[in-house]
């Protein structure tokens, strides 16, 4: 296997190039020996190791000709398991799953437009890490830190309300827990936070206290707030969906759940974040993704692969050592050669003598 095959196309071509270059040197060394005096003397004159010499200096600068195509060509073979790395921003999706996201005030209840919403800046975070994290009375991670966007999706569009034992709505849980995941990593931090803002912790420092650990983390919140300020009753399902009536509180009274957007938004704000509000047209989620996008990249691991290994140090290695070899490789013996050139001279005095006389 070669990395570049279409090297291989200058196999011939050289060989033959260099092949063709010997044979030229050959004819112009029997013209050149054709003036000096009769051929088959002066051959008879000619070391006899020269014209071996002559042919394994020309099959090294063939050999290493080849080898230098062959090297150019990348061969490969063998295989290693590799790191694949790439600059990354890190991001965990906080999912609100209380019992209030059934709510419709938006269609067709606030845990769908949110899991749409989701959806969408999901496919705009593609070549990042992503996390999920869902709450309710509790927070829990749902999908690790990953670079598998679809399959954070698929996580997403099966939670479903219930999928939390303990009820309510406790947001500061799901930011320190989001930020704990994403304190491990350099680079741009943030936290998707999608909820109707209704904490029902107790306490009402709760999520700015958490925020501000998050804020001091590096870690930037952008709260996606669900309903709207005017609420609507929470419906109750029957086993087959229907609604069997509303939620109600401990005197009796319909609850009406409405969009708390103060604490979302101060909350952003601690950390530098944006607080955004769902919108029909859903552009919130592009806005979202292209602030994440403006982070600070990381260099991260995403993965592993396997690759061939590189191998045309082998070939380039024997061709430098042909080419070295041919080049030391002197067509004579110095001795031999001292005699040729004597001879060459007795030779030419005898013909320009003989010449002198006829």
């Amino acid at each position: 296997m070669f990395r570049n095959p279409s090297a291989l196309l200058w196999l011939l071509p050289a060989v033959a190039a260099a092949l063709g270059l010997h044979a030229w040197a050959a004819a112009r060394r029997r013209a050149l020996t054709e003036t000096l005096g009769d051929p088959a003397t002066i051959a008879r004159l000619v070391p006899p190791e020269t014209a071996g010499r002559r042919r394994l200096k020309a099959a090294l600068l063939s050999s290493g000709l080849a080898l230098l195509v062959l090297a150019l060509a990348g061969p490969q073979w063998g295989v290693e398991l590799v790191e694949t790395k790439a600059p990354l921003r890190h991001v965990v999706i906080a999912l609100d799953l209380s019992l209030s996201m059934m709510t419709e005030d938006v269609k067709p209840n606030r845990l769908e437009k949110a899991k749409r919403e989701l959806s969408m800046l999901l496919d705009d975070l593609r070549g990042n890490r992503v996390g999920v994290v869902a709450f309710a009375g509790e927070a829990a991670v749902f999908c690790p830190i990953t670079t598998d966007v679809d399959a954070a999706k698929q996580i997403l569009e099966a939670l479903e309300v219930k999928a939390l034992p303990r009820p309510g709505t406790a947001i500061a849980k799901a930011v320190d827990l989001a930020s704990g995941a994403l304190e491990r990593y350099p680079g741009g931090r943030a936290i998707v936070l999608i909820t109707d803002g209704e904490d029902t912790s107790g306490s009402p420092t709760a999520l700015n206290d958490a925020a501000r650990r998050a804020g001091r983390s590096g870690i930037q919140i952008f709260p996606i707030g669900i309903g709207t300020p005017e609420g609507e009753p929470i419906p109750l399902r029957d086993a087959d969906g229907a609604t069997a009536g509303y939620k109600k509180d401990a005197k009796g009274n319909t609850v009406v759940s409405r969009l708390g957007e103060s604490a979302l938004s101060e909350a952003a704000a601690l950390t530098g974040g944006t607080y955004y509000r769902a919108t029909l047209g859903e552009s919130e989620a592009s806005e979202i993704a292209e602030k994440i996008a403006a982070l600070e990249k990381a260099e991260g691991m995403v993965g592993k692969a396997q690759r061939y290994k590189n191998k045309f140090m082998i070939p380039l290695a024997l061709a430098f050592l042909l080419l070295l070899v041919e080049m030391l490789i002197p067509e004579t013996a110095a001795r031999s050669a001292r005699r040729r050139e004597e001879s060459l001279e007795v030779v030419h005095a005898k013909e320009t003598f003989h010449h002198a006389i006829h």
